[in-house]
């Protein structure tokens, strides 16, 4: 998806943040992902984020963000999905390169977590993130 398409549809309408399930063993819960995301996206939702709005992103290993992203881009239908983003620098940029790859239309690239960063740090964060 081009960005001007995400920046419409992100202005829209809801942007709705489906939780991320677990398994008693602590392991991503497809199934059940599934079934919601696709629940939601029959509202009509505006776009969806996976893998990180609502709080698990820091639960998730980076590795694990594809799956998601995949995940609920298969049950999403035409509804956009954007992923979480995060951590420093370098793992985001991993991070957004996987999401990419595995379908996202978009990332949702959370701050830096109990830092105090300049201004021109966060600046070099986000563009080099958003150039890779």
């Amino acid at each position: 998806m081009d960005p001007q398409t995400l920046k419409t549809s992100l202005g829209s309408g809801l942007l709705s943040f489906p939780v991320t399930p677990f398994g008693v063993n602590g392991a991503f819960n497809r199934p059940v992902y599934e079934d919601h995301v696709g629940w939601l996206a029959g509202y009509p939702a505006a776009t969806l984020f996976a893998a990180g709005g609502t709080g698990e992103f820091f639960s998730l290993k980076p590795s694990e963000i594809p799956e998601i992203v995949q995940a609920a881009k298969s049950s999403a239908g035409d509804v956009p999905i954007v992923s979480g983003c995060g951590y420093g620098t370098e793992i985001a940029v991993d991070i957004a390169q996987a999401a990419e790859k595995a379908g996202a239309d978009g990332i949702l690239l959370i701050p830096h977590y109990l830092i105090d960063a300049p201004q021109d740090g966060l600046y070099a964060h986000v563009k080099k993130v958003c150039k890779s």
